[in-house]
Formats: structure tokens, C-alpha cells, sequence
């Protein structure tokens, strides 16, 4: 994987008139082996490759893309480019980055001593971590396990001094299981990285084997609780899973367009002061980048401080109309989205949360996200499991329960973080716990 001579499409842009102009170019190789019950059903190297260049002709815009490269790629490509500009929105050249000699910082996830792997390496592994769940529980039937390494590669460049380019590389994995009691399946999976290497990989993985098989196992015969109002401890990765939502009304873009419930909030607390939320996009994540979609450096800055609202995430665009500084997390067509966001860990560990709300209910998981919560009011109501908390100390597991309320809500009645921090989607955050939660069950 390596650069790409943009300068003719630049001379074939520029005899056209289309300035500004922009070009990016992405690769990436990705080498998977596939176990299913300790055999390998599949090892594939696939390569991706795209080109996508943006340009204004006579003040409208114009976007077009390749899936490939051929020697016809600058004449298909500007041209392209040229002929989607006639139907293009109007925009501005203001709305295309101006590199004055801004530099991009790096993110932490390229190692020189990356060791890379072979197929049989990455079979070893699978069949490895297959042969591990396999002997925890007699009730398991179905292993499926993934093993990826993949390489990438990115370039962007434009006619306003423009000009990055950046490799990358990393190992991933997944585990899915099936476990049956009589006639009643249950499933769950894990996923976790690496990096650095394969053994750093098969780590990670071996310290979520137990979770995977608890998060099926546990919820045979399994049923809901009494409906009412409890304190409750929410899983890393259910706060994440409503985080994302709940962040997507910080974007400046919406707040411009009056479609967010934090307009005019900025200095002003709009949730628990036990949150604090920081965008930080050079911390190891597959979500990391030191540069946004539109060209702009990205940074670190605080969304929340203890509950007081500090900043909107912008665009190019937005940050225009606001007259404020671009904090580089434009995500395209003038909208603007978080690249990695870090919710700071308190100092106590969950089983002090369990403690504290005595008798609860701790979700581990919930579903339905996309149906169950609307993203303009952030009311939701969510099918979910979990366990109950009798006495401070987690109990039976319980299922087929249903929690609702307002994300706002829910948010301000925080009580305290904990430090079991993990990353889901590029979002690291550890439990919390709230007040009351709403839920619904027999």
C-alpha cells in the first residue's frame, strides 16, 4: 500500500475549472480465518480500495467516486466530478479546508513493532480460543470465532494545501456461542483487538471468555422482575449504547437547525456532575483518526465537565455560523459527529456500586436501540436483561424487562461512575449507577 500521484487529477481538475478540489484514496487488506466448532470453515483475503474526489464548479458541488484504480481513473474521476457538480447543491469554498501549515498528531494505535501474522498463525488462535469456550460449560453447541488482521491505508489531499497521508494496522476478533438447557437457546458474543500482536489479542480475549459464556448460561429459566421504579448500576456497554444517542444532540448542525434539546446550553449543566466526557480521538481505538472527514486536524477538548456543557462537536460549516474555532469532528455535508469520546472513571469498582443501591437491578444489555429511542425528544423504552442486586450483591439474572424514561433524564440522575472502563464503538466508558430507572416486567 502506497501513496497515489494526485497530480494529474489536479491538472485535469484545474483545466476544468473545478477548484477547489479534493481527493481521497483508501486500501486496505484484510486477511480472516473463520472456526466454526473447532473447525475451520473459512480463511479469505479480501482487498478494498476507493477513490473519491469533491469539487465546485460555478458554485455548486460536485462528488464522485471509483472502487477502483485504472488508467482511466483521472478521466473517469474529475470527469465525474464535473458533470455531478451541474446537479450539486450550492455551497461555498469557505466549506472546503484550508491547511495554513496546521499539523496532524498521531494516533496511538501505529506500532514499528507490530508483528504481523501468517494464515496459520491466525488459525492457531481460532482454533485455540474455540477449544477454551468449548470446555466451559457442557451446555454450549454452537462456537463461532473470528480472527482478522488488517492493513489500510488512507490519503487526502486538496488545492488549498491539503495534504495527509496515514498506515495503519491491527488484529480483531469475535466470538459468538449458542447454549441450549432443555430446548431453550441462548446466545451471546464478545469482540476484542489488538495493536501489537496476536498474543496481545488472544489476552484480551481469554479475560472476556467467562462474561461470554455467563452472558448465556446464566439466563436459562430466567424471567422479569416486579414492574416499578429502582435504583440501578448500567454495564459499560449500555452506557454506551445510550451515550450515542444522547451525544448525537450535541452536533452543531442540529443545533443550528433547532433540532436539539441542548440549544443554548453551553456553559450550563445538563446532566450529573459525575460526568465528565472528553473527546479523544488519538486514544487507541479502530475509531481513531487524526483527521476528520472533511479535512480539518482533529483534537482533544472537553464535551462535559461535571455536568456543565463546554462545547458542540463542528464542522467546517458550522463553526462558520458560529463564529467559534472547527474542533475537527466534521463527518461530511456539514454535519459533525464525536471521533472518539472518553467518559471519565470514577475510583470506586462496581461491586461498590452494588453495595451502595443495596436493592436494584444491575442491565447488562439492551436492544431495540434504534426503534426504542427517539432522537429528538430521547425518550426510550428498551427491551433489556440484567441481574437483580439484593443486599449489595449481585443475584439472580432476570429477562424479558423493559426500561423507558428520557435519556435526559436518565443522564442527571447518575449517582456515581465507577472504574470498569471498556470501549464499545470508539466510546470507553466504565458502569454507573442511577437513582430510578422505569422498569417494566411482570
Amino acid at each position: 500500500m502506497k501513496k497515489i500521484n494526485f497530480k494529474p487529477y489536479f491538472e485535469k481538475a484545474n483545466s476544468l475549472k473545478l477548484t477547489p478540489f479534493e481527493i481521497s484514496y483508501s486500501s486496505s487488506r484484510t486477511t480472516t480465518v473463520s472456526t466454526f466448532n473447532g473447525k475451520v470453515e473459512a480463511q479469505e483475503i479480501g482487498n478494498n480500495s476507493s477513490l473519491t474526489a469533491k469539487g465546485l464548479f460555478a458554485g455548486k458541488l460536485g462528488i464522485y467516486s471509483l472502487d477502483s484504480i485504472s488508467k482511466n481513473s483521472v478521466d473517469e474521476l474529475v470527469d465525474g466530478v464535473f458533470e455531478a457538480s451541474k446537479y450539486g447543491k450550492e455551497e461555498v469554498k469557505e466549506h472546503f479546508y484550508k491547511n495554513n501549515g496546521a499539523k496532524y498528531k498521531k494516533v496511538k494505535i501505529n506500532y514499528n513493532d507490530f508483528e504481523e501474522a501468517t494464515l496459520i498463525s491466525l488459525r492457531k488462535i481460532a482454533l485455540e480460543l474455540d477449544a477454551l469456550v468449548s470446555k466451559k460449560d457442557k451446555r454450549i453447541t454452537k462456537i463461532e470465532t473470528a480472527i482478522n488482521m488488517e492493513e489500510s491505508f488512507f490519503q487526502k489531499e486538496n488545492d488549498l494545501g491539503l495534504k495527509y497521508s496515514n498506515k495503519s494496522h491491527g488484529f480483531s476478533g469475535s466470538i459468538s456461542i449458542v447454549a441450549e438447557q432443555d430446548g431453550e437457546p441462548r446466545s451471546s458474543y464478545i469482540v476484542f483487538k489488538s495493536f501489537k500482536s496476536l498474543d496481545e489479542l488472544k489476552a484480551n480475549a481469554l479475560k472476556k471468555i467467562d462474561e461470554l459464556v455467563s452472558s448465556s448460561v446464566d439466563f436459562f429459566k430466567s424471567g422479569p422482575i416486579a414492574s416499578k421504579t429502582y435504583r440501578a448500576v448500567l454495564s459499560p456497554s449500555v452506557v454506551v449504547s445510550l451515550l450515542s444517542f444522547y451525544v448525537e444532540q450535541l452536533s452543531a448542525k442540529s443545533v443550528i437547525e433547532h433540532l436539539s434539546i441542548f440549544e443554548n446550553k453551553l456553559n450550563e449543566q445538563i446532566c450529573s456532575k459525575k460526568l465528565t466526557i472528553t473527546h479523544t480521538p488519538f486514544k487507541p481505538s479502530f475509531s481513531a483518526s487524526s483527521i476528520d472527514a472533511e479535512g480539518h486536524p482533529t483534537s482533544e477538548f472537553k464535551v462535559i465537565k461535571n455536568g456543565v456543557l463546554l462545547n458542540y462537536f463542528h464542522s467546517l460549516e458550522t463553526s462558520l455560523k458560529m463564529k467559534v474555532e472547527d474542533n475537527g469532528c466534521g463527518s461530511g455535508n456539514g454535519n459533525a459527529s464525536p471521533i472518539s469520546l472518553t467518559v471519565k472513571e470514577g475510583k470506586k469498582t462496581v461491586e461498590d456500586g452494588f453495595k451502595t443501591i443495596k436493592n436494584g437491578v444491575y442491565i447488562t444489555d439492551v436492544s431495540g436501540l434504534n426503534s426504542g429511542i427517539n432522537s429528538q425528544t430521547l425518550d426510550f423504552s428498551l427491551p433489556c436483561q440484567g441481574y437483580q442486586v439484593k443486599d449489595g450483591v449481585k443475584s439472580n439474572a432476570t429477562s424479558m424487562i423493559i426500561i423507558s424514561g428520557n435519556l435526559k433524564d436518565l443522564f442527571f440522575n447518575i449517582k456515581e461512575v465507577f472504574n470498569d472502563v471498556e470501549e464499545h464503538g470508539g466510546i470507553f466508558s466504565p458502569s454507573c449507577s442511577v437513582s430510578k430507572i422505569a422498569v417494566s416486567g411482570k
